[in-house]
């Protein structure tokens, strides 16, 4: 049985806060009338001090991740929704030696292709919507052109595609189902890996895997598949250029689906939602991960064992600074890569936390009715759009044997926010799909099937042609690109790679190259059909998740008067910290300084919603450091537990 099922026995069940501190900007645990500068009516602010989480497989280890997962899903989406957009300080040992410094070589070399230490969160690119896994931020990366910061509505879902088409590629070429390509199984493969997005639709070719030297040398995959090469046993060989048939003898992959492109040869930045995470920690934070998941290899062919949420990573090409050379008998790492003196900046666990957000991020949705997506649809079609942005996928439900098929995990979300317009109200609403079982307290998640709609991309690059062709920092030029997932596009500005289309029109008349002929089938179109689709995309949108008013609690109906722990929220709405096994309880009614009565969402019961007498989460003197990392519990610490 290949990697990315030998850990489900444990890990198929399915979420942490603080008295008062003095807070960063959104740290803000406070209520009204505490004369504390770190209130926020709204709600929305982080309200529970920062804990290093503690990552763990073992269900019964209580505030461990896989706990939180089986016993308080809820509450763990909002810690990974809290490490996501949090405001890293000095005293997590935010940022290196030097903020805004030049980091990273071009294919040069030599010359650096982007500013690293320059945002202290995540947040501060993937924005849009505030408080959401917004995008929207064009940043200096690569060229003087920039690059646009994606959205990650749905993040989960184009990851367990990803995972899901590299899968289906190693079916059809691994014969022997040892989980690699040997040179002769590659020279028995067909000349096109073929992938059926979903029933009826047309198959992909996502490139070549056979040896463009017969017995030796590279397969010739689209360039979102990025390579590496292996041993007689299937093991990394490093810095292995190509299959030499003596120390190389196969190779094994990855989709690399975070990214917009590097350039031919080396596709995009990252293969995982983990690795989207510690990667820009390191790189716009200084922060460094010490993650045991992502290198956690036992046969040493790149491909790790599942983390907690059920995703394999990729030591081959992606491991993060922090890799625990030194290890404290308290079980945690007192490496510092960047010499701060801050011990486990990034744990492990955190990076559970902010993996199960991505993975249960909501998609975007479409704020028009079925018959205008039908209409849109079609018209799209006709100009050739949706053979690049594929509309709709499936995600296969779990298959653990190989005489069955592809080895699917299925869809390891604990829940989909379905959203869709209203016809009356004019507005979108949601509903939260439950996608577990309960077992008596317990959260056991369903690993099925599910169709993903109005996606709209073939994960694959293509030659978009002159007016996208790039000249970076060094010199090199680039036309080949990621087709971007169209879903939330209608909210997106400005588009394409580098941010400089300021109109969805300009941004389809930019088309070239591989899709040259469906720029002229739209450039030819009639004006209202060019409407049509142009209206379509504006309806493809994000939304503000926290304000969305949804059905939350299953009984069909949005509320007007949605009670919480006794306190009336309002309109019934997305709000994970309501879902919580202790929901918060939220301050409510309150006379502001002019007198005038507002409804205050500042949280009352921090301490019992976050969970902070859990084993694995108790601080008992705040300093971010949990009591069984902590060498010195009741002495305040902020670089090891221990000294300030």
């Amino acid at each position: 049985m290949r990697k990315h099922h030998r850990a489900w026995a444990g890990t198929t069940l399915l979420m942490l806060a603080a008295p008062p501190l003095a807070a960063q900007y959104n740290e803000r645990p406070d209520s009204l009338g505490s004369r504390s500068g770190a209130c926020d009516a709204s709600g929305r602010s982080i309200k529970d001090h920062r804990v290093r989480a503690i990552s763990s497989r073992d269900a019964s280890a209580e505030g461990g991740t896989a706990w939180l997962f089986a016993n308080d899903p809820y509450l763990a989406f909002q810690l990974g929704r809290d490490i996501n957009f949090r405001e890293f300080r000095e005293r997590d040992g935010v940022f290196d030696a030097k903020v805004s410094n030049l980091a990273g070589p071009m294919p040069d070399g030599f010359t650096r292709k982007i500013t690293a230490n320059n945002h202290t969160s995540c947040s501060g690119c993937h924005n849009l919507p505030q408080g959401n896994p917004g995008g929207g931020t064009n940043f200096h990366k690569d060229s003087g052109f920039g690059r646009q910061a994606p959205h990650y509505y749905g993040g989960g879902l184009a990851e367990m595609l990803a995972i899901q088409i590299r899968e289906q590629i190693l079916y059809q070429v691994d014969r022997n189902r040892d989980g690699w390509v040997s040179s002769s199984e590659a020279n028995l493969a067909g000349q096109s890996a073929w992938i059926v997005p979903t029933d009826g639709a047309a198959a992909l070719d996502f490139g070549n895997p056979r040896l463009d030297g017969g017995a030796t040398g590279k397969p010739q995959f689209n360039n979102i598949v990025r390579v590496w090469f292996v041993d007689a046993a299937g093991r990394v060989v490093p810095g292995a250029t190509s299959v030499n048939g003596t120390t190389t003898l196969g190779y094994n992959f990855e989709l690399v689906f975070w990214g917009w492109g590097q350039g031919r040869g080396r596709s995009a930045l990252n293969p995982t939602n983990r690795a989207f995470l510690w990667d820009p920690f390191k790189t716009h934070s200084g922060l460094e991960s010490h993650d045991p998941t992502t290198t956690n290899d036992p046969d040493g062919d790149g491909v790790s064992l599942p983390s907690v949420a059920g995703a394999i990573q990729f030591p081959a090409t992606h491991k993060p600074a922090d890799r625990g050379l030194a290890m404290d008998p308290l079980g945690f790492s007192r490496d510092d890569p960047d010499r701060d003196g801050h011990l486990a900046e990034i744990t492990e666990g955190d990076l559970d936390l902010g993996e199960w957000y991505m993975l249960n991020a909501p998609r975007p949705a479409f704020a028009g009715t079925q018959r205008e997506y039908d209409r849109g649809l079609r018209t799209m079609e006709r100009m050739g759009c949706t053979s690049c942005h594929v509309a709709s996928w499936t995600i296969h439900a779990l298959n653990t044997n190989p005489a069955a098929g592809p080895l699917y995990a299925g869809d390891r979300r604990f829940f989909d926010l379905d959203v869709r317009f209203d016809a009356v109200s004019k507005q979108l609403k949601g509903a939260v799909v439950p996608l577990y079982q309960r077992q008596g307290a317990q959260y056991a998640r369903q690993l099925g099937r599910f169709e993903v709609p109005a996606f709209f991309s073939d994960l694959r690059h293509h030659d978009m042609g002159e007016q996208c062709e790039e000249v970076d920092f060094g010199g090199t030029t680039n036309r080949l690109w990621r087709t971007p997932m169209l879903w939330g596009v209608g909210s997106g500005f400005p588009w394409m790679h580098d941010g400089q289309s300021l109109t969805l029109h300009d941004a389809i008349m930019r088309h070239g190259g591989e899709a040259q002929q469906s720029r002229a089938l739209y450039a030819r179109a009639s004006e209202s059909d060019q409407q049509r689709v142009l209206a379509f995309m504006d309806k493809l949108r994000l939304y503000d998740s926290e304000s969305l008013p949804a059905d939350v609690d299953g009984d069909g109906v949005v509320a007007n008067a949605f009670v919480v722990q006794g306190v009336d929220t309002g309109r019934e709405r997305f709000n994970a910290e309501w879902l919580f096994r202790t929901p918060v309880r939220v301050q409510g009614p309150y006379v502001n300084g002019v007198g005038v009565v507002v409804k205050s969402f500042a949280g009352m019961n921090i301490a019992d919603a976050f969970g902070h007498d859990l084993a694995l989460r108790r601080d008992s003197d705040e300093d971010g450091w949990p009591d069984v990392w902590d060498t010195a519990p009741m002495l305040r610490g902020y670089k090891d537990g221990v000294n300030n």
